[in-house]
Parts: C-alpha cells; sequence; structure tokens
C-alpha cells in the first residue's frame, strides 16, 4: 500500500460497492519530504493519489469526485494548471476550497472514483 507519513489514524482508501473512497493526499518528493514548488506538491499528490486508485482498481479517468484543499487561495490559478494536465477528460465534479493543512502542506486532494472492471 501507499507509505505516507504519520499523520493521524486514517486508511488510505476503501472500497465499497464498486467505488473507491480515498483519505487525503498530500504531495511528498521521493524522500518524503514536500517539493520546495507548490506545483510539484500538486503533481505529487495527484501521482499518490493515481497509485492509490491503481492499488485498489481504479486510476484517475474513472474519477467521480474530487476534493481539493489549498492552504492559500491565492495559488488556485496555478493549482488549476497543474490540475487540468494531469486529470483526464471528462473532468470530474470537483469542490476547492482554502484551509490549513497539517505540517506546512499547501495542497490535498481527496477522491471518489469507480472500480475498473
Amino acid at each position: 500500500m501507499t507509505a505516507e507519513p504519520n499523520l493521524g489514524t486514517y486508511g488510505s482508501a476503501r472500497v465499497a460497492n464498486g467505488i473507491v473512497f480515498t483519505s487525503g493526499k498530500i504531495g511528498l518528493d521521493e524522500d518524503g519530504r514536500r517539493p520546495e514548488e507548490f506545483s510539484d506538491e500538486v503533481r505529487a499528490a495527484i501521482a499518490d493519489l493515481d497509485k492509490t486508485l491503481r492499488e485498489h482498481g481504479s486510476d484517475l479517468t474513472a474519477l467521480l469526485q474530487v476534493h481539493c484543499i489549498l492552504s492559500d487561495m491565492d495559488r488556485f490559478a496555478e493549482f488549476d494548471a497543474v490540475y487540468r494536465e494531469l486529470i483526464p477528460a471528462p473532468v470530474p465534479p470537483r469542490f476547492t476550497h482554502g484551509g490549513d493543512l497539517v505540517q506546512d502542506f499547501r495542497f490535498e486532494i481527496v477522491a471518489v472514483a469507480a472500480v475498473r472492471s
């Protein structure tokens, strides 16, 4: 399963009735650290989301709904450009808002996706 930092008690994902529900995914580099560049943090979080979905029989093409949290909404355009680059069409419904994140992370993504048959 996906290795993640100790940020509390939660499961990485759960499958029920052909649907994958994920926990929040944060962006870490190969060394387990937050990348300096915000766009790289977003890319790493989406890559981790895709990895988790694949481990549970799904992928980014099967997204049903996405929830994104930015610690600084002034970075929305930068986030959206990376999101647009990485999330395949047809893009799923998305809820994006600002909020505090643990350990100085700047981006978190939560998703619901269909299991691929």
